[in-house]
């Protein structure tokens, strides 16, 4: 359960960035978390509902875009989405080219964990 320092970090930088703005209130937060994090959104926000308790991001909206894996292929310059497979009940991806099957391949997207924007009063 990785989610907790996780949003402990985010919450931190929220925070920050609140106090350097001098804000009464954190209204709404907007995340980018990658597929590849293996974050679970719905955790994360209730984890964010419980130790935003008392700050001036408390009650806050988490908006989370989950950013699909998408990978650059070296040897045949294959450009888009992995695929997944089901193991023990969870999806695993698989981080090759499904084009020619090589494994040299830049992960281009997926590994995201931003927070993009947040609005204050």
């Amino acid at each position: 359960m990785h989610e907790i320092s996780i949003a402990g970090a985010i919450v931190d930088a929220v925070l920050d960035a609140a106090a350097k703005n001098n804000a009464k209130k954190v209204n709404e937060v907007f995340l980018e978390i990658g597929e590849l994090t293996a974050l679970n959104p719905e955790q994360l926000k209730f984890i964010f509902g419980t130790i935003t308790r008392n700050t001036v991001a408390e009650g806050a909206r988490y908006n989370i875009e989950v950013i699909k894996p998408l990978i650059q292929c070296r040897k045949c310059s294959y450009r888009g989405a992995i695929q997944f497979f089901e193991k023990l009940h969870f999806f695993l991806p698989v981080i090759k080219c499904p084009e020619c099957g090589g494994t040299d391949v830049d992960i281009i997207a997926g590994r995201e964990c931003c927070v993009r924007k947040i609005k204050i009063t």
